[in-house]
Protein backbone atom coordinates (compact mmCIF):
# COMPACT_ATOMS: atom_id res chain seq x y z
CA UNK A 1 0.00 0.00 0.00
CA UNK A 2 0.92 3.30 -0.84
CA UNK A 3 1.62 5.46 1.94
CA UNK A 4 0.88 8.99 0.27
CA UNK A 5 -2.28 7.36 -1.00
CA UNK A 6 -3.58 6.21 2.20
CA UNK A 7 -2.62 9.98 3.37
CA UNK A 8 -4.88 11.09 0.59
CA UNK A 9 -8.15 8.88 1.55
CA UNK A 10 -7.93 9.62 5.23
CA UNK A 11 -8.34 13.37 3.88
CA UNK A 12 -11.13 13.12 1.95
CA UNK A 13 -12.99 11.13 4.31
CA UNK A 14 -11.49 13.68 7.30
CA UNK A 15 -13.35 16.45 4.63
CA UNK A 16 -16.34 14.55 3.97
CA UNK A 17 -16.56 14.14 8.15
CA UNK A 18 -16.60 17.72 8.76
CA UNK A 19 -18.75 18.75 6.20
CA UNK A 20 -21.57 16.35 7.56
CA UNK A 21 -20.92 17.61 10.80
CA UNK A 22 -21.33 21.30 9.39
CA UNK A 23 -24.51 20.48 7.92
CA UNK A 24 -26.02 18.94 11.03
CA UNK A 25 -24.36 22.22 13.11
CA UNK A 26 -26.29 24.49 10.74
CA UNK A 27 -29.46 22.32 10.89
CA UNK A 28 -30.01 22.16 14.04
CA UNK A 29 -28.53 25.73 14.81
CA UNK A 30 -25.86 24.79 16.67
CA UNK A 31 -23.60 27.57 14.72
CA UNK A 32 -24.53 30.48 13.06
CA UNK A 33 -21.94 31.55 10.88
CA UNK A 34 -19.95 29.25 7.75
CA UNK A 35 -16.94 30.08 6.31
CA UNK A 36 -17.03 31.10 2.77
CA UNK A 37 -14.11 28.99 0.77
CA UNK A 38 -13.79 31.26 -2.05
CA UNK A 39 -13.29 34.81 0.11
CA UNK A 40 -12.42 33.08 3.97
CA UNK A 41 -14.90 35.25 5.23
CA UNK A 42 -17.57 34.23 7.50
CA UNK A 43 -21.01 34.54 6.43
CA UNK A 44 -23.96 34.51 9.49
CA UNK A 45 -26.21 32.43 8.83
CA UNK A 46 -29.19 34.21 10.25
CA UNK A 47 -28.66 36.85 7.71
CA UNK A 48 -28.18 34.40 4.80
CA UNK A 49 -32.13 32.94 6.48
CA UNK A 50 -33.92 36.11 6.16
CA UNK A 51 -32.64 37.26 2.71
CA UNK A 52 -33.96 34.32 1.36
CA UNK A 53 -37.04 34.40 3.05
CA UNK A 54 -37.08 38.24 1.70
CA UNK A 55 -36.64 36.54 -1.54
CA UNK A 56 -39.26 33.81 -1.56
CA UNK A 57 -41.54 36.47 0.06
CA UNK A 58 -41.14 38.88 -3.20
CA UNK A 59 -41.11 36.18 -5.58
CA UNK A 60 -44.76 35.02 -4.30
CA UNK A 61 -45.65 38.44 -3.87
CA UNK A 62 -45.10 38.67 -7.70
CA UNK A 63 -46.84 35.57 -8.04
CA UNK A 64 -49.73 36.28 -6.58
CA UNK A 65 -50.17 39.67 -7.91
CA UNK A 66 -49.54 39.26 -11.11
CA UNK A 67 -53.16 38.86 -13.45
CA UNK A 68 -52.01 36.36 -15.34
CA UNK A 69 -52.68 33.03 -14.10
CA UNK A 70 -49.54 30.46 -13.36
CA UNK A 71 -49.51 26.82 -12.64
CA UNK A 72 -46.79 24.27 -12.66
CA UNK A 73 -47.37 20.30 -13.57
CA UNK A 74 -45.68 17.40 -12.84
CA UNK A 75 -45.03 15.08 -15.49
CA UNK A 76 -48.77 13.33 -15.29
CA UNK A 77 -49.80 17.08 -16.18
CA UNK A 78 -51.35 17.06 -12.50
CA UNK A 79 -51.27 20.56 -10.63
CA UNK A 80 -48.63 20.45 -8.20
CA UNK A 81 -48.96 24.71 -7.80
CA UNK A 82 -51.48 27.52 -9.01
CA UNK A 83 -51.35 30.91 -8.30
CA UNK A 84 -54.76 32.63 -6.77
CA UNK A 85 -55.37 34.62 -10.05
CA UNK A 86 -56.01 31.41 -12.07
CA UNK A 87 -58.14 29.52 -9.13
CA UNK A 88 -59.84 33.15 -9.39
CA UNK A 89 -59.95 33.28 -12.80
CA UNK A 90 -61.64 29.23 -13.13
CA UNK A 91 -64.01 29.52 -9.81
CA UNK A 92 -61.21 27.61 -7.43
CA UNK A 93 -59.91 28.06 -4.32
CA UNK A 94 -55.94 26.95 -4.94
CA UNK A 95 -55.89 23.98 -2.38
CA UNK A 96 -58.89 22.53 -4.82
CA UNK A 97 -56.97 22.59 -7.85
CA UNK A 98 -53.45 21.00 -6.37
CA UNK A 99 -53.39 17.25 -7.50
CA UNK A 100 -55.86 17.74 -9.90
CA UNK A 101 -55.07 16.69 -13.94
CA UNK A 102 -55.18 20.18 -15.53
CA UNK A 103 -57.58 18.31 -18.43
CA UNK A 104 -59.78 18.22 -15.73
CA UNK A 105 -60.28 22.18 -16.12
CA UNK A 106 -60.82 21.84 -19.90
CA UNK A 107 -63.77 20.90 -22.34
CA UNK A 108 -63.55 17.91 -24.63
CA UNK A 109 -62.07 19.88 -27.74
CA UNK A 110 -59.58 21.96 -25.81
CA UNK A 111 -58.19 18.73 -24.14
CA UNK A 112 -57.21 17.48 -27.97
CA UNK A 113 -55.20 20.67 -28.47
CA UNK A 114 -53.27 21.33 -25.10
CA UNK A 115 -52.67 17.36 -25.23
CA UNK A 116 -51.03 17.63 -28.71
CA UNK A 117 -49.08 21.04 -27.18
CA UNK A 118 -47.69 19.39 -24.52
CA UNK A 119 -46.09 16.71 -26.21
CA UNK A 120 -44.13 19.04 -28.44
CA UNK A 121 -43.25 21.17 -25.25
CA UNK A 122 -42.09 17.55 -23.64
CA UNK A 123 -39.16 17.81 -26.33
CA UNK A 124 -37.95 21.77 -25.44
CA UNK A 125 -40.03 23.58 -27.40
CA UNK A 126 -41.86 26.61 -26.46
CA UNK A 127 -45.02 28.00 -27.76
CA UNK A 128 -48.65 29.87 -27.10
CA UNK A 129 -51.90 28.54 -27.81
CA UNK A 130 -55.51 30.22 -27.80
CA UNK A 131 -57.88 27.40 -26.11
CA UNK A 132 -60.47 27.81 -23.75
CA UNK A 133 -60.63 26.40 -19.58
CA UNK A 134 -64.00 25.64 -18.06
CA UNK A 135 -65.06 28.01 -15.22
CA UNK A 136 -66.91 26.28 -12.06
CA UNK A 137 -70.13 27.20 -13.13
CA UNK A 138 -69.66 25.79 -16.63
CA UNK A 139 -68.77 28.73 -18.81
CA UNK A 140 -66.23 28.70 -21.52
CA UNK A 141 -63.00 30.90 -20.41
CA UNK A 142 -61.07 32.04 -23.77
CA UNK A 143 -57.54 31.84 -22.22
CA UNK A 144 -54.02 32.08 -24.39
CA UNK A 145 -51.64 29.80 -22.54
CA UNK A 146 -47.68 30.06 -22.90
CA UNK A 147 -46.30 27.14 -21.51
CA UNK A 148 -42.37 25.83 -20.94
CA UNK A 149 -41.42 22.80 -20.59
CA UNK A 150 -39.15 21.81 -16.90
CA UNK A 151 -35.93 20.47 -16.42
CA UNK A 152 -33.86 19.09 -13.67
CA UNK A 153 -30.24 19.19 -13.26
CA UNK A 154 -29.59 15.94 -15.60
CA UNK A 155 -31.73 17.72 -18.08
CA UNK A 156 -34.74 15.47 -17.66
CA UNK A 157 -38.33 16.54 -18.28
CA UNK A 158 -40.33 17.13 -14.81
CA UNK A 159 -42.98 18.71 -15.83
CA UNK A 160 -44.57 22.13 -17.28
CA UNK A 161 -44.56 25.76 -16.06
CA UNK A 162 -47.82 27.70 -17.97
CA UNK A 163 -48.82 31.46 -17.63
CA UNK A 164 -52.53 31.40 -18.44
CA UNK A 165 -53.96 35.08 -20.03
CA UNK A 166 -57.93 35.30 -19.87
CA UNK A 167 -58.81 37.02 -23.64
CA UNK A 168 -62.09 36.53 -22.95
CA UNK A 169 -62.86 40.15 -23.50
CA UNK A 170 -60.45 40.58 -26.55
CA UNK A 171 -62.39 37.76 -28.14
CA UNK A 172 -65.82 38.87 -27.48
CA UNK A 173 -64.12 42.48 -28.88
CA UNK A 174 -63.42 40.41 -32.31
CA UNK A 175 -66.92 38.89 -32.65
CA UNK A 176 -68.09 42.18 -32.61
CA UNK A 177 -66.03 43.50 -35.21
CA UNK A 178 -66.77 40.48 -36.98
CA UNK A 179 -70.54 41.33 -36.92
CA UNK A 180 -69.89 44.34 -37.05
CA UNK A 181 -67.97 44.06 -40.29
CA UNK A 182 -69.91 41.61 -41.67
CA UNK A 183 -73.47 43.22 -41.00
CA UNK A 184 -71.77 46.66 -42.67
CA UNK A 185 -71.42 43.81 -45.84
CA UNK A 186 -75.13 42.43 -45.39
CA UNK A 187 -76.41 46.06 -45.52
CA UNK A 188 -74.45 47.17 -48.62
CA UNK A 189 -75.72 44.13 -50.13
CA UNK A 190 -79.34 44.51 -49.15
CA UNK A 191 -79.86 47.92 -50.65
CA UNK A 192 -77.95 46.81 -53.52
CA UNK A 193 -80.84 44.22 -53.73
CA UNK A 194 -83.60 46.12 -52.74
CA UNK A 195 -82.60 48.19 -55.52
CA UNK A 196 -83.00 45.73 -58.04
CA UNK A 197 -86.17 43.93 -56.91
CA UNK A 198 -87.57 47.04 -56.82
CA UNK A 199 -87.69 47.53 -60.90
CA UNK A 200 -89.69 44.74 -61.89
CA UNK A 201 -91.38 45.25 -58.65
CA UNK A 202 -92.76 48.61 -59.69
CA UNK A 203 -93.77 46.86 -63.20
CA UNK A 204 -95.53 44.30 -61.89
CA UNK A 205 -97.88 46.44 -59.00
CA UNK A 206 -97.74 48.59 -62.07
CA UNK A 207 -99.30 46.07 -64.53
CA UNK A 208 -101.54 44.37 -62.20
CA UNK A 209 -103.55 47.89 -61.50
CA UNK A 210 -104.10 48.77 -64.72
CA UNK A 211 -105.39 45.39 -65.58
CA UNK A 212 -107.75 46.02 -62.47
CA UNK A 213 -108.26 49.30 -63.89
CA UNK A 214 -109.33 47.47 -67.49
CA UNK A 215 -111.38 44.78 -66.21
CA UNK A 216 -113.30 47.40 -63.71
CA UNK A 217 -113.84 49.38 -67.40
CA UNK A 218 -114.95 46.33 -68.66
CA UNK A 219 -117.42 44.92 -66.25
CA UNK A 220 -118.81 48.45 -66.04
CA UNK A 221 -119.80 48.52 -69.89
CA UNK A 222 -120.77 45.11 -69.53
CA UNK A 223 -123.72 45.22 -67.00
CA UNK A 224 -124.86 48.57 -68.77
CA UNK A 225 -124.77 47.56 -72.40
CA UNK A 226 -125.21 43.85 -71.44
CA UNK A 227 -122.98 43.09 -74.53
CA UNK A 228 -120.67 40.72 -72.75
CA UNK A 229 -121.46 36.82 -73.70
CA UNK A 230 -121.78 34.92 -70.97
CA UNK A 231 -118.61 32.82 -71.01
CA UNK A 232 -116.75 36.22 -71.42
CA UNK A 233 -118.53 36.95 -68.27
CA UNK A 234 -117.56 34.12 -66.43
CA UNK A 235 -114.23 34.35 -67.26
CA UNK A 236 -113.34 38.24 -66.15
CA UNK A 237 -114.90 36.93 -62.55
CA UNK A 238 -112.72 34.16 -62.41
CA UNK A 239 -109.54 36.37 -62.91
CA UNK A 240 -110.39 39.08 -60.85
CA UNK A 241 -110.22 37.11 -57.39
CA UNK A 242 -106.33 35.66 -58.75
CA UNK A 243 -105.21 38.93 -59.60
CA UNK A 244 -106.23 40.63 -56.24
CA UNK A 245 -104.31 37.81 -54.89
CA UNK A 246 -101.52 38.63 -56.68
CA UNK A 247 -101.57 41.97 -56.27
CA UNK A 248 -101.94 41.81 -52.08
CA UNK A 249 -98.88 39.70 -52.60
CA UNK A 250 -96.73 42.27 -54.42
CA UNK A 251 -97.87 44.84 -51.68
CA UNK A 252 -96.66 42.55 -49.11
CA UNK A 253 -93.43 42.10 -51.12
CA UNK A 254 -93.56 46.29 -51.63
CA UNK A 255 -93.59 46.61 -47.87
CA UNK A 256 -90.62 44.30 -47.06
CA UNK A 257 -88.49 45.38 -49.93
CA UNK A 258 -89.27 49.38 -48.44
CA UNK A 259 -88.87 47.62 -44.60
CA UNK A 260 -85.03 46.05 -46.14
CA UNK A 261 -84.29 49.60 -47.40
CA UNK A 262 -84.71 51.40 -43.68
CA UNK A 263 -82.46 48.66 -41.80
CA UNK A 264 -79.58 48.85 -45.15
CA UNK A 265 -79.19 52.59 -45.01
CA UNK A 266 -75.77 53.39 -44.05
CA UNK A 267 -74.52 55.94 -42.29
CA UNK A 268 -74.11 58.58 -44.88
CA UNK A 269 -77.95 58.36 -45.07
CA UNK A 270 -78.73 59.50 -41.25
CA UNK A 271 -80.32 62.80 -41.86
CA UNK A 272 -83.37 63.32 -39.31
CA UNK A 273 -86.63 64.04 -40.23
CA UNK A 274 -90.44 64.49 -38.77
CA UNK A 275 -91.56 60.36 -38.75
CA UNK A 276 -94.96 58.41 -37.24
CA UNK A 277 -93.70 56.43 -34.68
CA UNK A 278 -96.47 53.76 -35.82
CA UNK A 279 -95.21 53.56 -39.00
CA UNK A 280 -92.00 52.97 -38.04
CA UNK A 281 -93.17 50.18 -35.40
CA UNK A 282 -95.54 48.17 -37.98
CA UNK A 283 -92.01 47.78 -40.59
CA UNK A 284 -90.59 46.64 -37.26
CA UNK A 285 -92.71 44.25 -36.67
CA UNK A 286 -93.51 42.75 -40.27
CA UNK A 287 -89.16 42.43 -40.17
CA UNK A 288 -89.72 40.81 -36.97
CA UNK A 289 -92.25 38.33 -37.95
CA UNK A 290 -91.03 35.18 -38.25
CA UNK A 291 -89.52 35.52 -34.60
CA UNK A 292 -93.10 36.42 -32.91
CA UNK A 293 -95.39 34.28 -35.00
CA UNK A 294 -94.16 30.85 -33.10
CA UNK A 295 -93.86 32.62 -29.92
CA UNK A 296 -96.35 34.73 -28.76
CA UNK A 297 -99.57 36.58 -29.36
CA UNK A 298 -99.54 39.92 -31.02
CA UNK A 299 -101.14 42.85 -29.02
CA UNK A 300 -100.99 46.34 -30.34
CA UNK A 301 -102.16 49.19 -28.62
CA UNK A 302 -101.60 52.55 -30.67
CA UNK A 303 -102.48 55.64 -28.86
CA UNK A 304 -102.69 58.74 -30.82
CA UNK A 305 -99.17 60.66 -30.86
CA UNK A 306 -97.34 62.99 -33.03
CA UNK A 307 -94.36 62.48 -35.08
CA UNK A 308 -90.70 62.73 -33.86
CA UNK A 309 -87.71 64.29 -35.26
CA UNK A 310 -85.74 61.78 -35.40
CA UNK A 311 -83.79 58.87 -37.73
CA UNK A 312 -86.52 56.61 -39.35
CA UNK A 313 -83.51 53.61 -39.88
CA UNK A 314 -82.26 54.20 -36.54
CA UNK A 315 -85.96 54.27 -34.66
CA UNK A 316 -86.55 50.81 -36.53
CA UNK A 317 -83.18 49.51 -35.24
CA UNK A 318 -84.14 49.91 -31.85
CA UNK A 319 -87.44 48.61 -32.24
CA UNK A 320 -86.49 45.41 -34.38
CA UNK A 321 -83.78 44.81 -31.38
CA UNK A 322 -86.60 45.43 -28.52
CA UNK A 323 -89.53 43.18 -29.99
CA UNK A 324 -86.50 39.83 -31.44
CA UNK A 325 -85.60 40.07 -27.37
CA UNK A 326 -89.17 40.23 -26.66
CA UNK A 327 -89.78 37.08 -28.55
CA UNK A 328 -86.82 35.03 -27.45
CA UNK A 329 -87.46 36.17 -24.16
CA UNK A 330 -90.02 33.20 -24.62
CA UNK A 331 -90.45 29.71 -25.65
CA UNK A 332 -91.03 28.41 -29.04
CA UNK A 333 -94.07 26.45 -29.35
CA UNK A 334 -96.58 28.50 -26.68
CA UNK A 335 -98.33 30.94 -28.79
CA UNK A 336 -101.30 30.44 -26.42
CA UNK A 337 -99.37 31.17 -23.21
CA UNK A 338 -96.99 34.21 -24.30
CA UNK A 339 -97.59 37.61 -25.13
CA UNK A 340 -96.05 40.19 -26.79
CA UNK A 341 -97.68 43.79 -26.21
CA UNK A 342 -96.58 47.31 -28.60
CA UNK A 343 -97.78 50.66 -27.01
CA UNK A 344 -97.71 54.09 -27.90
CA UNK A 345 -99.07 57.20 -26.03
CA UNK A 346 -98.12 60.55 -25.21
CA UNK A 347 -96.73 61.76 -21.75
CA UNK A 348 -96.42 65.65 -21.87
CA UNK A 349 -93.81 66.97 -24.23
CA UNK A 350 -92.38 63.33 -25.11
CA UNK A 351 -93.81 59.90 -27.16
CA UNK A 352 -93.65 56.87 -25.51
CA UNK A 353 -93.43 53.70 -27.07
CA UNK A 354 -93.13 50.31 -24.88
CA UNK A 355 -92.72 46.85 -25.79
CA UNK A 356 -93.68 44.16 -23.32
CA UNK A 357 -93.20 40.71 -23.36
CA UNK A 358 -94.54 37.49 -20.62
CA UNK A 359 -91.49 35.93 -20.73
CA UNK A 360 -88.83 34.83 -18.28
CA UNK A 361 -88.01 38.11 -16.88
CA UNK A 362 -84.70 39.57 -16.16
CA UNK A 363 -83.08 38.57 -12.75
CA UNK A 364 -82.97 41.70 -10.20
CA UNK A 365 -78.95 41.36 -9.62
CA UNK A 366 -78.24 41.76 -13.83
CA UNK A 367 -80.66 44.60 -14.61
CA UNK A 368 -78.69 47.01 -13.81
CA UNK A 369 -75.97 45.66 -16.36
CA UNK A 370 -78.54 45.16 -19.52
CA UNK A 371 -77.20 48.12 -21.61
CA UNK A 372 -73.62 47.34 -20.55
CA UNK A 373 -71.73 46.72 -24.44
CA UNK A 374 -70.66 43.19 -24.38
CA UNK A 375 -73.25 41.98 -21.59
CA UNK A 376 -75.71 39.34 -22.64
CA UNK A 377 -77.38 36.57 -20.97
CA UNK A 378 -77.44 34.55 -24.28
CA UNK A 379 -75.59 31.47 -24.56
CA UNK A 380 -72.40 31.34 -26.40
CA UNK A 381 -73.08 32.28 -30.12
CA UNK A 382 -76.45 33.69 -29.82
CA UNK A 383 -75.98 36.86 -28.21
CA UNK A 384 -73.25 39.66 -28.69
CA UNK A 385 -74.04 41.69 -26.14
CA UNK A 386 -74.36 44.76 -27.96
CA UNK A 387 -77.86 45.16 -29.12
CA UNK A 388 -79.20 46.86 -26.13
CA UNK A 389 -76.18 48.78 -25.55
CA UNK A 390 -76.66 50.29 -29.00
CA UNK A 391 -80.36 50.50 -28.91
CA UNK A 392 -79.69 52.82 -25.31
CA UNK A 393 -77.07 55.04 -27.80
CA UNK A 394 -79.20 55.63 -30.56
CA UNK A 395 -82.47 56.62 -28.29
CA UNK A 396 -80.10 58.87 -26.01
CA UNK A 397 -78.14 60.28 -29.35
CA UNK A 398 -82.38 61.52 -30.64
CA UNK A 399 -82.47 63.12 -27.18
CA UNK A 400 -84.49 60.40 -25.48
CA UNK A 401 -84.86 57.66 -22.87
CA UNK A 402 -84.52 53.78 -22.98
CA UNK A 403 -85.46 52.39 -19.50
CA UNK A 404 -86.54 49.04 -19.02
CA UNK A 405 -88.98 47.19 -15.92
CA UNK A 406 -88.71 43.56 -15.18
CA UNK A 407 -90.31 41.19 -13.11
CA UNK A 408 -88.67 37.32 -12.62
CA UNK A 409 -90.94 35.00 -13.82
CA UNK A 410 -93.16 37.66 -15.24
CA UNK A 411 -91.57 39.37 -17.72
CA UNK A 412 -90.08 42.66 -19.07
CA UNK A 413 -91.30 46.04 -20.33
CA UNK A 414 -88.64 48.48 -22.59
CA UNK A 415 -90.03 51.53 -22.74
CA UNK A 416 -88.83 54.40 -25.20
CA UNK A 417 -89.26 57.96 -24.77
CA UNK A 418 -88.86 60.27 -27.42
CA UNK A 419 -88.95 64.17 -27.24
CA UNK A 420 -91.78 66.07 -29.41
CA UNK A 421 -90.31 68.70 -31.77
CA UNK A 422 -91.08 71.61 -30.75
CA UNK A 423 -92.20 73.29 -33.97
CA UNK A 424 -95.46 73.08 -35.37
CA UNK A 425 -96.35 70.02 -37.21
CA UNK A 426 -96.90 70.17 -40.77
CA UNK A 427 -100.48 70.70 -42.47
CA UNK A 428 -101.26 66.74 -43.77
CA UNK A 429 -100.77 66.81 -47.47
CA UNK A 430 -104.01 65.27 -49.33
CA UNK A 431 -103.73 61.59 -49.93
CA UNK A 432 -102.82 61.09 -53.27
CA UNK A 433 -104.54 57.81 -53.89
CA UNK A 434 -107.63 60.01 -54.24
CA UNK A 435 -109.30 60.37 -57.25
CA UNK A 436 -106.84 62.89 -59.82
CA UNK A 437 -109.57 65.47 -61.55
CA UNK A 438 -107.61 65.50 -65.02
CA UNK A 439 -107.45 69.45 -66.57
CA UNK A 440 -108.82 68.14 -70.20
CA UNK A 441 -105.38 69.32 -71.53
CA UNK A 442 -102.42 66.38 -72.50
CA UNK A 443 -98.93 66.49 -71.47
CA UNK A 444 -95.97 65.78 -72.75
CA UNK A 445 -93.81 63.32 -70.70
CA UNK A 446 -90.47 62.21 -70.85
CA UNK A 447 -89.68 59.29 -69.11
CA UNK A 448 -85.79 57.96 -68.99
CA UNK A 449 -85.24 54.26 -67.44
CA UNK A 450 -82.79 51.77 -68.68
CA UNK A 451 -85.23 49.47 -67.41
CA UNK A 452 -87.91 48.32 -70.48
CA UNK A 453 -90.53 46.91 -68.33
CA UNK A 454 -90.51 50.41 -66.14
CA UNK A 455 -90.32 51.87 -69.11
CA UNK A 456 -93.48 50.31 -70.72
CA UNK A 457 -95.46 50.03 -67.16
CA UNK A 458 -95.14 53.95 -67.24
CA UNK A 459 -96.67 54.44 -70.97
CA UNK A 460 -98.96 51.85 -70.07
CA UNK A 461 -100.43 54.16 -66.73
CA UNK A 462 -99.86 57.49 -68.41
CA UNK A 463 -100.68 57.24 -72.37
CA UNK A 464 -104.51 57.21 -71.22
CA UNK A 465 -104.15 60.87 -70.21
CA UNK A 466 -100.99 62.31 -72.10
CA UNK A 467 -98.61 61.82 -74.43
CA UNK A 468 -95.59 59.74 -73.47
CA UNK A 469 -92.06 59.47 -75.02
CA UNK A 470 -90.02 56.40 -73.75
CA UNK A 471 -86.27 56.74 -73.50
CA UNK A 472 -83.79 54.05 -72.27
CA UNK A 473 -80.35 56.43 -72.26
CA UNK A 474 -80.04 59.91 -70.60
CA UNK A 475 -77.71 60.92 -73.35
CA UNK A 476 -80.35 60.27 -75.75
CA UNK A 477 -83.06 62.37 -73.17
CA UNK A 478 -79.84 65.30 -73.24
CA UNK A 479 -79.57 65.63 -76.80
CA UNK A 480 -83.54 65.94 -77.62
CA UNK A 481 -83.88 68.56 -74.87
CA UNK A 482 -80.57 70.51 -75.84
CA UNK A 483 -81.97 70.17 -79.49
CA UNK A 484 -85.47 72.57 -78.33
CA UNK A 485 -87.23 69.38 -77.42
CA UNK A 486 -89.55 70.50 -74.25
CA UNK A 487 -91.66 68.47 -72.10
CA UNK A 488 -94.22 69.29 -69.62
CA UNK A 489 -93.19 66.55 -67.10
CA UNK A 490 -89.51 64.42 -67.37
CA UNK A 491 -89.72 61.14 -64.84
CA UNK A 492 -86.07 60.20 -64.69
CA UNK A 493 -84.43 57.02 -63.14
CA UNK A 494 -81.50 58.17 -60.79
CA UNK A 495 -79.57 55.21 -60.98
CA UNK A 496 -78.36 54.31 -65.08
CA UNK A 497 -75.20 53.10 -66.35
CA UNK A 498 -74.15 54.93 -68.65
CA UNK A 499 -75.21 58.14 -67.75
CA UNK A 500 -77.06 58.66 -64.66
CA UNK A 501 -80.25 60.86 -63.66
CA UNK A 502 -78.02 63.27 -61.49
CA UNK A 503 -75.74 63.76 -64.44
CA UNK A 504 -78.76 64.24 -66.52
CA UNK A 505 -80.08 66.96 -64.29
CA UNK A 506 -76.88 68.94 -64.12
CA UNK A 507 -76.56 69.14 -67.94
CA UNK A 508 -80.22 69.91 -68.00
CA UNK A 509 -79.88 72.82 -65.55
CA UNK A 510 -76.73 74.14 -67.72
CA UNK A 511 -78.52 74.37 -70.59
CA UNK A 512 -82.39 74.07 -70.00
CA UNK A 513 -82.88 75.23 -66.70
CA UNK A 514 -86.24 75.21 -67.03
CA UNK A 515 -86.45 71.47 -68.25
CA UNK A 516 -84.48 70.53 -65.16
CA UNK A 517 -86.89 71.98 -63.06
CA UNK A 518 -89.30 69.50 -64.13
CA UNK A 519 -87.67 66.97 -63.51
CA UNK A 520 -88.74 63.86 -60.97
CA UNK A 521 -86.76 61.22 -60.44
CA UNK A 522 -87.89 57.49 -60.21
CA UNK A 523 -85.20 55.47 -57.62
CA UNK A 524 -85.26 52.08 -56.05
CA UNK A 525 -82.82 52.82 -53.47
CA UNK A 526 -79.73 55.36 -53.65
CA UNK A 527 -77.02 53.07 -52.61
CA UNK A 528 -74.04 55.15 -53.33
CA UNK A 529 -72.57 57.83 -51.17
CA UNK A 530 -73.35 60.34 -54.20
CA UNK A 531 -76.39 59.19 -54.84
CA UNK A 532 -77.26 59.81 -50.81
CA UNK A 533 -75.79 63.05 -51.17
CA UNK A 534 -77.79 64.28 -54.18
CA UNK A 535 -81.29 63.32 -53.21
CA UNK A 536 -80.70 65.02 -49.26
CA UNK A 537 -79.56 68.39 -51.12
CA UNK A 538 -81.07 68.78 -54.27
CA UNK A 539 -84.87 70.30 -54.17
CA UNK A 540 -86.22 68.19 -57.08
CA UNK A 541 -88.83 65.45 -55.76
CA UNK A 542 -87.95 61.50 -55.95
CA UNK A 543 -90.28 58.94 -56.59
CA UNK A 544 -89.54 55.44 -54.67
CA UNK A 545 -90.03 52.60 -56.81
CA UNK A 546 -92.23 50.77 -56.85
CA UNK A 547 -94.59 53.08 -57.20
CA UNK A 548 -98.65 53.71 -56.45
CA UNK A 549 -100.25 54.16 -59.65
CA UNK A 550 -103.07 56.69 -58.38
CA UNK A 551 -100.22 57.86 -56.97
CA UNK A 552 -98.12 58.80 -59.94
CA UNK A 553 -101.19 60.29 -61.71
CA UNK A 554 -101.29 62.39 -59.05
CA UNK A 555 -98.00 63.72 -59.47
CA UNK A 556 -98.45 64.14 -63.33
CA UNK A 557 -101.66 66.35 -62.91
CA UNK A 558 -99.70 68.83 -61.37
CA UNK A 559 -96.97 69.95 -63.93
CA UNK A 560 -99.78 70.08 -66.51
CA UNK A 561 -102.09 72.58 -66.08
Amino acid sequence: MNPASGAHKLGLAQQLSEARATIEALLSGQIDAVVDPKSATPVLLGKAQSALRESEEQYRQIVEATTDGIVKLDVAERIVFVNGRLAQMLGYEPIQMIGVSVFAFMGASAKAVVAASFQRRKGGAQDALDTTFSHKDGTAISVNVATTPLVDGRGRHIGILGVVRDVTERKKLQSQLMVSDRMASVGTLAAGVAHEINNPLAALIGNLDYVFEILGRTVGLASTAANLARSDAWLLEEVKEPLKDARDAAERVRLIVRDLKIFSRSPLEEQRGRVDVKAVMESSLRMAWNEIRHRAHLVKLYGPVPSVEVNEGRLGQVFLNLIVNAAQAMQEGKVDDNEIRVSTRREGQRVVVEVSDTGTGIRPEIIGRIFDAFFTTKGVGFGTGLGLAICHRIVTDMGGELTVESELGKGTTFRVALPIPKTREAVATPSVTEPVRVSGRRGRILVVDDEEMVLRTVKRLLSKDHDVLAIAAAKEALALCAGGATFDLILCDLMMPDMTGMDLYSELARIAPEQAARMIFLTGGAFTAKAVQFLAETVQEHIDKPFDPPALRAIVQRFVH
